[in-house]
């Protein structure tokens, strides 16, 4: 039986829109690719989301990846809170999935950076959660098999009574073979239906 609803950000509960952005900045054509090459098309965005260098570290290794446009990428870091945009039913949901009684928690690549200037606004709903394990708190990344292990321990959850909701498909591997049940996210009527299969129906679409 399904107890725990684990929740993915990006692409889940928030819009990562980098590439509104981007264009809002004037960061076009080859420029918006370069950019976007160096930043969050990149390997090293990984290692953002890991934050276990400092700021001006990550800052610099992005940079690295297309000096000509530094300017550029100064210009998006630092506007780096305004990629994050909840999604309306994000608060609802997680109310919903509250009242049926289920246990809400986290499970996200996020950096600490991105973390600091957006908990108040985009990441509101977290005190609606049960708990939360952020990849920057650990130093370990989705699809890294530490960090489920992380959020199981912190929780004490069981794996039978876990399902994980998350967009990207290699991110569900290893959790699918420790036991968890898991849906990859593609729309919010798509995930509802699929939760249903597992016998866990809530109504979010009050509030939004």
């Amino acid at each position: 039986m399904i107890k725990n609803i684990i929740l993915d950000v990006g692409m889940v509960l928030v819009d990562f829109c980098w590439a509104d952005v981007l264009e809002k900045l004037g960061i076009t054509g080859e420029a918006f690719t370069a950019v976007a090459d160096a930043t969050v098309r990149s390997n090293d965005w990984n290692e953002y989301d890991r934050s276990t260098k400092t700021d001006q570290e990550l800052l610099d290794m992005l940079k690295a990846n297309a000096p000509q446009y530094a300017p550029q990428i100064q210009l998006f870091w630092d506007h780096t809170a305004e990629v994050i945009r909840q999604y309306p039913y994000a608060k609802p949901w997680i109310t919903a999935f509250k009242n049926k009684e289920y246990q809400v928690y986290i499970l996200s690549n996020y950096s600490r950076r991105t973390y600091e200037l957006t908990r108040q606004e985009g990441l509101d709903f977290l005190p609606l959660t049960d708990g939360a394990v952020f990849s920057f708190e650990t130093g370990f990344i989705k699809p890294e098999k530490e960090i489920y292990h992380i959020l199981m321990d912190k929780y004490a959850l069981q794996p039978e009574e876990c399902v994980f909701i998350d967009d990207n498909a290699p991110n569900l591997v290893y959790p699918k073979e420790i036991g968890w049940s898991t849906i990859r996210f593609g729309s919010f009527a798509q995930v509802q239906e699929e939760l249903k299969a597992l016998g866990v129906s809530v109504d979010a679409t009050s509030g939004y």
